[in-house]
């Protein structure tokens, strides 16, 4: 099998991050497969040139509320196949998943909820990620072909994954039932493809608090 180039991304906004420059980095990129999170935009509202971007098509899973969630899939060779969201109303009203099945794997473009401060959507994010684990191992099965599971899992899954592990064991993204989960995935087959790679690499972040800006946040840590 020829190279392929998948990334993936938390945009946080796709309207926000088109204005610092989204499309000139994709066309520096060029990946094959760009996997987008919280995209918080629906069809019509995102930019027309992202819509139209030369040697790329796309597909969207937008949630029913304006300006919330959403996943969206652009790639240059068409899919065999694309599974909009999960049957259940409940994940599927929120536009979290796009499954994407082509002649030599399947990949899913998730976003996992967040659990919030008070925990009390932590019982929902585990309810969809087991959905995702079952239907990820259903089409492997069903299909006879790797399954790739990338986007934000709002987790970080061991200590080395995270800058301050002891005074975020209480909070959401690091309790012990989301961490087990992910224990649970990789007993179930799948790999941490990045740990798979650099087991014991440390201080490599994908995400930033906003509490500080974001310059002063990565020199204080």
């Amino acid at each position: 099998m020829s190279k392929i180039k998948i990334i993936s991304w938390n945009v946080n906004g796709i309207r926000a991050v088109e204005k610092k420059g989204f499309s000139k980095w994709l066309k520096k990129e060029k990946p094959d497969i760009l996997c987008l999170q919280e995209v918080k935009a629906h069809y019509e509202d995102i930019p027309e040139n992202i819509r139209e971007l030369k040697n790329y098509k796309h597909a969207s899973h937008q949630a029913i509320k304006k300006g919330y969630s959403g996943v969206m899939s652009i790639f240059r060779d068409d899919p065999n196949k694309t599974i909009i969201g999960l049957k259940k109303k409940k994940f599927f009203n929120e536009g979290r998943t796009l499954i994407h099945i082509y002649d030599k794997f399947i990949l899913f473009n998730c976003y996992f909820p967040n659990g919030r401060r008070d925990h009390e959507r932590v019982p929902f994010k585990l309810e969809y990620s087991e959905e995702i684990r079952k239907m990820a191992k259903k089409l492997k099965k069903e299909y006879s072909k790797p399954v790739i599971v990338c986007g934000d899992y709002n987790t970080a899954h061991t200590e080395i994954d995270l800058k301050n592990p002891k005074t975020n064991k209480k909070t959401t993204g690091f309790l012990p039932n989301e961490r087990a989960w992910i224990d649970k995935f990789i007993k179930h087959g799948f790999n941490d493809c990045f740990r798979k790679l650099h087991p014991e690499k440390k201080d490599v972040y994908s995400w930033w608090s906003y509490k500080l800006p974001r310059k002063k946040c990565r020199m204080e840590n």
